[in-house]
């Protein structure tokens, strides 16, 4: 049975037949090709416009990864009006995926500091304070430095504020889904960072200098990282920095970054007169608003740090203006 099914297709080769394909719904094909857009430009850049991305180069990398052939007769009108209306929507769906990987990555590599920081006199929270930065400043540049989504949703940002292309018919309408999307991943990413720094804060005994917000802070600290992640990449002298800030004195190695942080943070944080240190062993039968995972039961305090994920909402792709089946 199976030789004759390969007999079968080979016939219909020799005979010029094509074998029909199963029907693919609006919404598998939007899914397939927003995903195949996305890992072409991830691969290859974006290079100064999106007018590279055609439906020819991704039907060709659709048909070379899965063996499914597709044509513009079964994608316009059908899932989009043209190619730019295409375009438009996978770099909307880069735009909304902007520095998720680069906080979890940070987060992880804090995990085993903030799970011990000295926080028993106002001096130890100093410099359990100056320590995360130190650690924090410096994986979370490594990350966007080996990150090749940060360098294309750099990209996105650039050409999002550039005119828009002239094969487009809609120029406003598709730096408005991009313009969008890219507020929407930056607040979301934003929000996260916020959380963050609030737990710390918690952590080490400090509260937030009026009139001053975690917002505001969040904010500040991403534009520095963001900016100092394109200097890296061009400038030695971002990193390897020594400074006396080790036991005794001991020297320790910064990245320019981490003491920009550590400046940002002195400048928005004060110590909070009325925190608690936490107990340090804590009975059995501990504070019942305390969950399993040993983090409050609100999300808040240190378990934010410890547990990035629990307080990340659902990571779903951009998928904007779907089309109804």
């Amino acid at each position: 049975m199976v030789n004759r099914r390969k007999v079968d297709a080979g016939s219909d080769r020799r005979s010029g037949r094509t074998q029909r394909q199963p029907k693919q719904s609006r919404e598998a094909l939007r899914s397939l090709l927003l995903e195949t857009g996305r890992t072409i430009l991830i691969e290859e850049g974006l290079g100064t416009r999106a007018d590279t991305l055609t439906f020819k180069r991704v039907f060709d990398r659709v048909e070379s990864d899965s063996g499914l052939r597709l044509s513009n007769a079964s994608i316009i009108r059908r899932v989009w009006e043209n190619q730019a209306d295409y375009q438009a929507d996978v770099l909307a769906v880069i735009a909304a995926e902007e520095g998720l990987g680069a906080f979890d990555r940070t987060i992880q590599a804090l995990l085993p500091l903030v799970e011990n920081l000295d926080v028993s006199t106002p001096e130890a929270r100093r410099r359990s304070l100056r320590e995360v930065c130190r650690v924090g400043g410096a994986a979370n540049i490594l990350t966007l430095l080996e990150s090749p989504n940060w360098s294309l949703w750099v990209a996105v940002w650039s050409l999002a504020t550039s005119e828009p292309p002239r094969s487009t018919s809609r120029p406003a309408d598709y730096h408005k889904r991009i313009r969008v999307a890219l507020l929407e991943g930056y607040d979301g990413f934003t929000g996260l960072w916020e959380e963050a720094y609030r737990a710390l804060a918690g952590l080490v005994g400090m509260r937030i200098r009026a009139p001053l917000t975690f917002a505001q802070l969040s904010v500040a600290v991403g534009a520095l990282a963001e900016g100092s992640s394109l200097r890296h990449r061009v400038d030695e002298r971002m990193e390897g920095i020594l400074l006396p800030t080790g036991p005794d004195g001991a020297e320790q190695e910064w990245t320019l970054f981490a003491i920009g942080l550590e400046a940002l943070l002195d400048r928005f944080l004060e110590p909070d007169p009325d925190w608690t240190p936490p107990d340090p062993e804590p009975s059995a039968g501990g504070p019942a608003s305390r969950d399993a995972d040993g983090g409050d039961a609100d999300g808040g305090g240190p378990a934010s740090v410890r547990k990035p994920a629990a307080a990340r909402p659902e990571r779903r792709p951009a998928d904007p203006g779907a089309p109804a089946d």
